[in-house]
């Protein structure tokens, strides 16, 4: 497992993520996220509680969700991991897909965020990802 990460510290951590496009998202904060969604034993499910109690925006709840959601298609979570961001998902309001995004549909669009009414998608930053998704690294981190 991953440093154990407070349950706070990832509340915090979804806060900083949702207030600014996913694209321009610090890549320490969202490393961090992926890392507790992947490896950690934070409360998910109570997590979302938190994060959805304190934001009535819409735009910043569907990105929670899309992010939550899109780290559970990573080869690297484990059954487990997704089965509970999936019931941390199921606390999300605009979790059911709806019709295409405002903007104009792009060929290469990401169908996750325009489930999610989004028009911005993780896009590059899924690169800033890539080194914590690995056998080798999960390996170490089970290492005393």
């Amino acid at each position: 497992m991953a440093k154990r990460l407070d349950d706070n510290l990832f509340t915090s951590a979804l806060n900083k993520l949702a207030r600014f496009p996913l694209s321009q998202a610090d890549d320490s904060t969202l490393v961090r996220v992926a890392q507790a969604v992947w490896y950690s034993d934070v409360d998910l499910v109570g997590a979302a509680r938190v994060f959805l109690s304190r934001h009535p925006d819409e735009l910043q709840v569907r990105r929670v969700g899309y992010l939550l959601e899109k780290l559970t298609r990573f080869s690297c979570a484990s059954v487990h991991r997704v089965m509970d961001t999936r019931h941390a998902l199921e606390l999300f309001p605009y979790a059911m897909p709806i019709a295409q995004p405002q903007s104009a549909v792009r060929k290469r669009r990401d169908e996750l965020a325009a489930a999610w009414g989004l028009d911005e998608g993780l896009g590059l930053k899924a690169q800033a990802l890539l080194p914590y998704q690995t056998r080798h690294y999960e390996a170490h981190q089970s290492c005393p």
